[in-house]
């Protein structure tokens, strides 16, 4: 599948949304949940990625001509990182008493299960999805039965992330539909998001798994059903709303490489194509720079994951702006310092690329080899 510019640049947009919210989580010595910044952010910005992934999850199971071959590809894209990470991490934290004499805060197994949760969860929601499709044949059946399943998943999220990656996966069958009504469908989805977010607040952040539903009374398995269905409605409804905005910049992109009254001469010159279409729309090459750091989200999330991590262990201290105005932190601060540290992970996450074989194990890109024969095809 040809990738879309528009959704690239969307998981960039999501990617500054994701270090904005752990830059006000880990900053700040006080409850993160009593953050205003952080308490919008997070009611849809990881289910935007997770819909992002299962827009082009029905593609990848369906064309997988063996589950076995399937499960290594994605093992090696999402769970490698984390495997090759985490050992590195372990290292590091067996060498602290060298460093600063403090005592190693988590074992080797604790830091594989507990760091950079959200690639473990994909993992899981891509098994599953195609688990039930495989059983089921039907996508609507498969759906309704996964995400009933996915409620019993407490591991990694996954009883929150499911929901947001089945409906990515829904909306892949009508993708040129969105596109067609993606104005409106943004309008009408970002209302309603924007409508639900009158009631959002932390306590939708703690709901019981639902294995405490057998020590409650009626009314509160009740209460936690609709606490759950309002939080659904309120990921899925932003997330869809910021996917049809940002499906706009398609469109904006066709305008600008067809406005070019000398198009169809440029197309016999490739040799100064870039560079004239580059002087007459700068805003078009702007977009294709933008989609391409999009494309690194994976190494951005591990990157800054890190970097905050390492912060945390060796100087909490540095940055904390307990004594900072709260909204000033929240709205001008944390913002500020989320786009250098999104700008820090962009180059280093480059910088390993440039080194395949320490890609294949720490961004979970194809090997070598594997690369020049696709990139021959």
């Amino acid at each position: 599948m040809q990738r879309i510019q528009s959704i690239d640049i969307l998981k960039l947009f999501a990617m500054f949304l994701v270090i904005w919210g752990h830059c006000v989580q880990f900053m700040l010595t006080s409850n993160h949940l009593d953050e205003p910044a952080f308490v919008y952010i997070y009611s849809f910005h990881m289910p935007l990625f997770l819909m992002v992934s299962g827009l082009f999850a029905h593609r990848s199971v369906t064309s997988a001509r063996e589950c076995g071959t399937w499960l290594l590809v994605k093992a090696r894209q999402l769970l490698l990182p984390c495997i090759a990470w985490g050992l590195l991490m372990s290292f590091g934290n067996l060498l602290l008493p060298l460093i600063n004499g403090t005592h190693p805060d988590k074992s080797l197994l604790s830091t594989l299960w507990t760091n950079f949760w959200f690639l473990k969860s994909l993992f899981i929601c891509f098994c599953l999805w195609y688990a039930s499709l495989a059983l089921l044949r039907k996508p609507w059946l498969a759906a309704m039965v996964s995400i009933l399943i996915s409620q019993c998943i407490v591991a990694q999220e996954v009883q929150w992330s499911y929901p947001s990656f089945v409906t990515g996966v829904l909306i892949s069958a009508h993708l040129d539909d969105l596109r067609r009504y993606r104005k409106p469908v943004a309008l009408t989805a970002l209302l309603i998001g924007g409508l639900l977010l009158l009631g959002w607040n932390k306590s939708y952040f703690l709901i019981p798994s639902v294995y405490t539903w057998q020590s409650s009374t009626p009314a509160d398995c009740i209460l936690n059903i609709a606490m759950r269905l309002y939080r659904y409605a309120v990921n899925i409804s932003l997330s869809l709303g910021f996917l049809a905005l940002f499906l706009n910049l398609d469109s904006l992109n066709t305008q600008l490489s067809t406005f070019n009254p000398q198009h169809s001469t440029l197309n016999t010159q490739p040799s100064t194509l870039n560079s004239q279409h580059s002087t007459l729309n700068p805003q078009h090459s702007t977009l294709n720079y933008l989609s391409s750091l999009g494309q690194l989200a994976l190494g951005i999330y591990i990157i800054h994951s890190l970097i905050i991590m390492v912060r945390e262990r060796l100087c909490p201290t540095l940055l904390c702006c307990d004594s900072l105005n709260p909204w000033l932190f929240n709205i001008v601060v944390a913002p500020l310092v989320a786009a250098m540290l999104l700008l820090v992970s962009i180059g280093i996450t480059r910088l390993i690329m440039r080194l395949p074989h320490l890609s294949f194990f720490f961004l979970g890109t194809p090997w070598p080899k594997q690369q020049s024969a696709s990139k021959g095809k």
